[in-house]
């Protein structure tokens, strides 16, 4: 049987930062890894990032996002730190906890 791509499972990657709607204008200078780090924990806890979702490769979200991999590297580990998050290798970074509220 064929797939299309709209038969992708839930753990597809979630693709482009379009979806979060983030604007690194928005920043406090020298704060981009914070303020990238509290975006994601926002749109995992309200299901934009859900559960069992692969987040963006690192250099891809950093690309479009216009900012270094290092900032997009330091809000993941943060985010891993907290739960939120796991590294899976070639599998990629996934969603694993949504914050507590």
């Amino acid at each position: 049987m064929h797939r299309s791509k709209d038969d992708e499972p839930d753990r597809a990657i979630i693709r482009g930062s379009d979806f979060l709607q983030l604007d690194p204008a928005d920043a406090p200078p020298g704060g981009l890894s914070d303020w990238l780090a509290r975006n994601l924990r926002a749109a995992i806890a309200d299901g934009r990032l859900p559960v069992g979702g692969r987040l963006p490769p690192t250099r891809v979200l950093a690309a479009e996002l216009r900012v270094s991999r290092g900032v997009v590297t330091e809000a993941y580990q943060r985010l891993v730190d907290d739960g939120h998050i796991a590294g899976r290798g070639r599998a990629g970074t996934i969603v694993v906890a949504a914050p507590l509220t």
